[in-house]
């Protein structure tokens, strides 16, 4: 019995016809994992992308509207969020106005940290608006089975204004 097992597992020994089967197999879970994770990552990645966009549209908007400040904020929201001032389609799904938090604040030194200035003005002070959101990333896809935990996107843009 062990002679016809030892005889049936030297015949094994030399032959190489299945070994690109047994490659194949081994590798082919690693690719689609890496696969899967350039995707989802490129997703988050345009989701990004896409929140700046509306976060700067907004900033600019408030920058240079001449209404009053409730009307203004209004309207830059939901630019930032349906790409128009009124009506559009939504830039990323689940991105609701609520999460857009528009803000105003008066700048009395116009240099950064290290020295830089930052808005050049003939006076002292210079008015600023921030808008900037928090949107929580809906699903990780195969990333959450890697241990990867919930992911919030925090986006912000700030602007001069011209306006008011």
């Amino acid at each position: 019995m062990f002679i016809k097992l030892r005889q049936f597992l030297q015949r094994f020994h030399h032959d190489e016809q299945g070994a690109a089967l047994v490659e194949i197999a081994i590798v082919t879970p690693l690719v689609l994992l890496l696969s899967a994770g350039v995707f989802e990552f490129s997703n988050i990645f345009n989701t990004r992308l896409l929140l700046e966009a509306g976060v700067e549209d907004a900033a600019r908007y408030m920058a240079r509207c001449s209404s009053d400040w409730n009307t203004c904020s209004a309207l830059a929201t939901n630019l930032a969020v349906n790409g128009a001032v009124t009506n559009g389609t939504a830039r990323v799904t689940g991105w609701t106005t609520g999460q857009v938090t528009i803000t105003k604040a008066q700048s009395i030194q116009a240099t950064d940290a290290t020295g830089n200035e930052l808005y050049l003005s003939s006076t002292g002070t210079v008015i600023v608006v921030k808008v900037s959101t928090a949107y929580p990333y809906p699903t990780l896809g195969l990333w959450s089975y890697l241990g990867f935990g919930a992911l919030t996107l925090n986006v912000f843009h700030q602007e001069r204004v011209f306006g008011w």
